[in-house]
């Protein structure tokens, strides 16, 4: 194997000051605690905590680049297409207002102005309360290869439940590719997970049934949150199926994934919840999702006209490795189009439940829209493979998919004008590795990988594995 590893030094001089009034506690921290701490935290999954000056005046450079080339804070949809709740998108404004407090030798200022850092649940949970926890037994991974287990818990309910809050809680979070959360109201997927003498059970024992979808979790996802009074039915004897999709190359490892759960309060005036996905490879107008190595291709989706109307609550698009756009509009009945979302420069690491800031009402006879656009050439830096090989629609995080979930309700009058300012979005671990200070591309690599960053003064050590974990290079 031939390495080549180009360390790119970033070089900071101040280009004069442009004012001394822009301080730590009354301008940075109110930045940094309300659009970075909530993943720069102790249990979470990126690489340094910001939650003190300290933090801050430690990684201010690095935090600076990653600011200005907008790789952080992370947001991927477009807010000139539509705007959501709780956009982390730093302004022009602030970001110069962060230069500047650099270039000032990063002044502390008023500590009477200095707002509290946020509190975070030690779990890792961002929930107010929670009702219930599915914590599935500890598994041991089996394979260095793709891995799909089923796990089955009966909660015992004996009334029926609605869910309001879904969260979940991957441990450890890199195993996993993308958990999906289902009910079996039948014994069919408990029967099987009997059968299997480890937790859970696989395609080799069976596969389970689906009653019907509940939620799911990739990778940057946070908990799923739905309106006051409004849930999820669970009834009695419904038993939880949590599917999860590991990655390669984690054999060996012990999971411990867990899922909270909160619970409608008020039953006698809850409103259904569903979530499902709308839009799929099954309603391509232009399929099969193929992608031959060496192209880029645009696949567009398209739904039947709708029966009734809709009260859409949250919408969240999925793609893999060689995604790179991802637009949703509908169109009425006589041709107005709204625009739902829009992900100009796809990041397979950072996928969210978009909330709307009022439920979006889609009338009777709209038809929902979806433009994907992949690169399966060298020019993508996150193509899995070097040299670029066909890809297809698949499971596998080195396969393509094409889907879009949505949040949603039978619309009621009134729900357009229902304001989700009650959501307390909180973005949950936002990648399925550590957030790097340093790029690599392309990785996986046959041959040739590309590193930069940031050099500081600090020693730096380089590990190149092969995929089953094995050390290649040191």
């Amino acid at each position: 194997m031939r390495h080549l590893i180009l360390l790119a030094s970033f070089l900071f001089s101040a280009v004069g000051f442009r004012g001394q009034d822009i301080t730590w506690t009354e301008h940075i921290a109110p930045m940094i605690y309300e659009n970075c701490s909530h993943c720069h935290r102790e249990v979470s999954v990126a690489p340094f905590p910001l939650l003190s000056y300290d933090d801050v005046d430690d990684h201010a450079l690095s935090m600076y680049f990653a600011m200005e080339e907008r790789h952080m804070p992370p947001w991927p949809a477009d807010p000139d297409y539509r705007h959501f709740l709780g956009e982390t998108v730093l302004t022009d404004q602030q970001i110069a207002d962060f230069l500047t407090w650099i270039e000032s030798g990063k002044p502390y200022g008023d500590p009477d102005l200095e707002p509290l850092p946020p509190i975070f649940n030690d779990q890792g949970s961002v929930l107010g309360s929670v009702d219930y926890t599915f914590e599935i037994e500890p598994y041991t991974l089996q394979y260095n290869t793709d891995e799909t287990r089923w796990f089955v818990i009966d909660p015992g309910f004996e009334q029926t439940v609605y869910i309001n809050k879904i969260e979940v809680i991957p441990d450890p979070q890199a195993a996993a590719h993308h958990i999906d959360i289902s009910l079996d109201l039948t014994s069919t997927s408990m029967n099987y997970d009997s059968q299997d003498p480890l937790p859970g059970f696989n395609s080799s024992t069976g596969a389970p049934n689906y009653s019907y979808y509940m939620n799911a979790w990739q990778p940057g996802a946070g908990p799923a949150i739905y309106p006051e009074n409004w849930g999820i039915e669970v009834p009695p004897g419904a038993h939880f199926v949590m599917e999860v999709h590991y990655g390669p190359g984690f054999a060996e490892t012990i999971d411990h994934t867990k899922i909270n759960f909160e619970f409608v309060e008020n039953v006698e005036e809850v409103r259904p919840v569903h979530a499902s996905w709308m839009l799929g490879t099954f309603n391509m107008t232009n399929g099969p999702l193929y992608i031959p190595a060496n192209t880029s291709a645009q696949f567009y989706q398209q739904t039947a006209s709708l029966s009734s109307p809709l009260s859409l609550i949250a919408i969240c698009p999925h793609m893999h490795l060689i995604g790179r756009e991802y637009e949703v509009w509908f169109e009425t009945w006589d041709g107005i189009e709204v625009p739902l979302i829009s992900i100009p420069q796809w990041d397979f690491h950072w996928q969210f439940y978009y909330y709307f800031e009022q439920i979006q009402m889609v009338p009777a006879g709209a038809k929902i829209h979806g433009r994907g656009l992949y690169d399966n050439s060298e020019d993508n830096p996150y193509n899995p493979n070097n040299p670029p090989i066909d890809v297809w629609n698949g499971p596998n995080t080195t396969d393509e998919m094409f889907l879009c979930y949505f949040i949603h309700a039978n619309y009621e009058e009134g729900d357009e004008n229902l304001s989700v300012e009650w959501v307390n979005v909180g973005v949950d671990e936002p990648s399925n590795r550590p957030i790097p200070e340093w790029d690599l591309h392309p990785n996986p690599a046959n041959t040739d990988t590309f590193i930069t960053g940031f050099v500081g003064s600090e020693d730096l050590t380089v590990e190149i594995t092969s995929i089953s974990g094995e050390c290649q290079f040191y």
